[in-house]
C-alpha cells in the first residue's frame, strides 16, 4: 500500500501516479517534445512507457515513502504537470518539475517546488537538490524564485535523452536548505 501519497498546494491536489492516469500523462505532457527536451529521461513512445513510469513510481513509493507526484487543477480536475521527490539519502532529496504545455508561465512549477519545500519541512530533510541543464533558463529562474542556490562545487554529468546533439552535458545544481538544523 502506497500511503501519505495525497498533497494539496493552494490550486493543485497531488497524488501518486496510477494506472487510470497512464493516458493522462501520455498525452498531457510525457509524449511531448518541446516538455521533455530539457528533461533527463526519455519522451514516453507510447502508451506503455507511462505504464512503465506508474510502476517506477509505485516502487519508489513502496521503497522510500516518496516518488513521484501528478499534479491536477483543483478546479478543473486537468493535470497540469508532476514533481515529487527522490531520496539521496536520509535527510537530502531531490526535486524537480514538469508542466504541461497549456500550464506554462503561470506559476504552477514555482507552486510545485514550493510544495516539495514544504514536504522536505515536514520529513525533517536537512536539503533539496534539483539538477537542470545550463540551457534551460526557465528552469533556473523558477528554482532561484523558490530560493534555491546553485552549488557550482556539485555540477555532474547527466543524461538529456531527447536531445538530438550532446545529450550528456555538465548539469547545475541547485540547492535549498530547509534551515530547520
Amino acid at each position: 500500500m502506497i500511503a501519505n501519497s495525497f498533497f494539496s498546494s493552494e490550486r493543485m491536489e497531488m497524488h501518486h501516479p496510477r494506472p487510470e492516469d497512464a493516458e493522462l500523462i501520455f498525452q498531457g505532457y510525457a509524449s511531448l517534445m518541446e516538455v521533455t527536451r530539457f528533461l533527463g529521461w526519455p519522451r514516453h513512445q507510447s502508451l506503455a512507457d507511462s505504464n512503465a513510469f506508474i510502476r517506477f513510481s509505485d516502487n519508489a513509493w513502496e521503497t522510500n515513502h516518496v516518488g513521484p507526484l501528478l499534479c491536477f487543477d483543483k478546479q478543473s480536475g486537468e493535470l497540469i504537470g508532476s514533481t515529487g521527490l527522490a531520496m539521496e539519502d536520509q535527510r537530502i532529496a531531490s526535486t524537480g518539475f514538469v508542466i504541461a504545455p497549456g500550464y506554462w508561465g503561470q506559476g504552477y512549477a514555482t507552486e510545485c517546488l514550493q510544495s516539495m519545500q514544504a514536504l522536505a519541512n515536514s520529513m525533517r530533510l536537512l536539503r533539496l537538490l534539483a539538477y537542470v541543464h545550463p540551457e534551460h533558463p526557465a528552469s533556473i529562474r523558477v528554482l532561484e524564485k523558490s530560493g534555491f542556490k546553485l552549488e557550482a562545487s556539485r555540477a555532474k554529468e547527466i543524461a538529456f535523452p531527447n536531445l538530438p546533439k550532446e545529450p550528456v552535458v555538465m548539469a547545475h545544481c541547485y540547492g535549498w536548505d530547509s534551515g530547520q538544523y
